[in-house]
C-alpha cells in the first residue's frame, strides 16, 4: 500500500483544486517547482478537440526563461519534438527525451542550456480516457534532479489524469452554458419578481437591459415597476390587485411598437425557495433587431419581397391583416394577396401556421 506523506498529500490536493483556477494548477506548478528544488516547471494542457483550448502554464524560477517561449521563436508551429511520442506516465530526463543524432533536437538542446539555462530537466505526459493530455515539464540550472523527485513525479501520473479529464468536462460543461446562455438572451426575454406594490424584489439582467433599451418600463425612486403607457400601468395596477385578492391570472400587456415589446404578468411558481416570496412575475419579452432588420431576414429565409416580409412581421406579433394594411400604408385587398403569396412561400395554411413558423424559426433569435 502506498502511503502518501504531508507534502505529497498537499501536491495532490493542489493539483484537484487547480482544475477550478483561472489559470488552472497554477498554485500546484509552483509547489512542484519548490517541492523539487526546480527552477523551471511547465504545463501544458490539450483537450480533447479542437475547441477546447490548449493552456500553457508556466511556473518559473528566478532568472529562468521560458522554453515554450525559446521553442516558438525558433521552430514555430512545427510539431520538432516527439511529445507526442512519449510513452504514457514514464519520466523522461533531457537526453532521454531529445534524439541527439537529430540536429535541429541538438539545436533545441544547445538554446534550453543559453536562453533559459536549464542543463537537466524531467518530462512526463499523461492522457485521460476521453483524449485530453497533460505535458509537464521540469528544468534546473546546476544539478541534476534525484531519483526521488523522478519517482514524485510519477506518482502523480494517475492524478494528473484525473485532473485532466475533470478538467476537460468542466471546459465542456462551460461552453455548452455559455452557448444556451447566449440563445436565451438571444431569445430576448427578461422577468422580474414583484412584490403586492409592484416592488421590483429581483430581476435578470436582460429585463433590466430591455428597461433600459426600450425606455418604456422603468423603477421608480421607491422600486417599483411602472409603465410608461397608462393602458399598460393600469393592467399593471389591476393584475396585482387581482392576486391580492387571490386569484390565479395572466395576462398580456403590449409596451411598444419599436422596439417590439410586450408583458407576460402571471403567477409566481409554486415551489420556489426561500421566505421571500413574490406576488407576481412579469416576464418582459422583445426584439433585439429594429423591424427592418427582421423583416430582412424574413426575406432572405423565406424569399419574400420586403413588402411580404412587412407584412408578415406583422401577422407574428399578432395583428390582423386588416391592422397591418394600415400600418404599412396599404390596401386591405392588397395585403390579401400578399398574405397569400406569404403563405405560398412559406408553406403554411394560415395566419396562425404563420406565426407558429416564424416563432420557431432563428428569425427569433436575430
Amino acid at each position: 500500500m502506498t502511503v502518501i506523506l504531508g507534502e505529497e498529500h498537499d501536491l495532490i490536493a493542489a493539483l484537484h483544486r487547480g482544475t477550478l483556477g483561472a489559470p488552472p494548477w497554477q498554485e500546484f506548478l509552483e509547489q512542484l517547482r519548490r517541492r523539487t528544488g526546480a527552477d523551471y516547471a511547465r504545463l501544458f494542457f490539450q483537450g480533447d478537440h479542437d475547441w477546447l483550448q490548449s493552456i500553457r502554464i508556466p511556473a518559473t524560477g528566478s532568472g529562468a526563461g521560458d522554453i515554450n517561449d525559446i521553442y516558438q521563436q525558433e521552430f514555430g508551429q512545427a510539431n520538432t519534438l516527439p511529445h507526442k511520442a512519449m510513452r504514457l506516465n514514464r519520466v523522461y530526463s533531457l537526453d532521454d527525451f531529445l534524439d541527439l543524432n537529430d540536429p535541429r533536437h541538438v539545436r533545441f538542446k544547445t538554446l534550453v542550456m543559453q536562453d533559459a539555462d536549464i542543463r537537466f530537466a524531467r518530462n512526463m505526459r499523461v492522457a485521460e480516457p476521453n483524449g485530453g493530455q497533460i505535458w509537464i515539464s521540469l528544468g534546473r540550472k546546476t544539478s541534476d534532479f534525484s531519483a526521488s523527485d523522478g519517482a514524485l513525479l510519477g506518482s502523480l501520473a494517475n492524478h494528473l489524469a484525473i485532473a485532466a479529464g475533470t478538467h476537460a468536462e468542466l471546459e465542456r460543461q462551460r461552453l455548452k452554458a455559455g452557448i444556451s446562455a447566449d440563445a436565451i438572451m438571444r431569445l430576448n426575454f427578461g422577468w422580474f419578481m414583484l412584490d403586492a406594490s409592484g416592488r421590483i424584489i429581483d430581476m435578470s439582467e436582460q429585463a433590466e437591459a430591455l428597461v433600459q433599451e426600450a425606455k418604456t418600463l422603468r423603477k421608480s425612486p421607491d422600486g417599483r415597476l411602472i409603465a410608461d403607457s397608462a393602458d399598460a400601468q393600469g393592467a399593471l395596477r389591476k393584475f396585482l390587485q387581482m392576486r391580492q385578492a387571490g386569484a390565479r391570472v395572466v395576462r398580456t400587456v403590449h409596451l411598444s411598437d419599436e422596439p417590439w415589446l410586450d408583458m407576460l404578468l402571471t403567477n409566481p411558481p409554486s415551489d420556489l425557495p426561500g421566505a421571500l416570496q413574490p406576488l407576481a412575475v412579469a416576464f418582459v419579452h422583445g426584439e433585439r433587431s429594429s423591424s427592418t432588420e427582421r423583416s430582412q431576414h424574413l426575406a432572405n429565409l423565406f424569399g419574400l419581397t420586403i413588402q411580404e416580409a412587412r407584412l408578415a412581421l406583422h401577422i407574428s406579433r399578432g395583428v390582423s391583416i386588416r391592422e397591418a394594411a394600415t400600418l404599412l400604408g396599404l390596401s386591405h385587398e392588397t395585403a390579401r394577396l400578399y398574405s397569400k403569396r406569404i403563405y405560398a412561400k412559406t408553406g403554411t395554411r394560415g395566419q396562425a401556421d404563420l406565426v407558429r413558423l416564424i416563432l420557431a424559426s432563428i428569425v427569433a433569435l436575430a
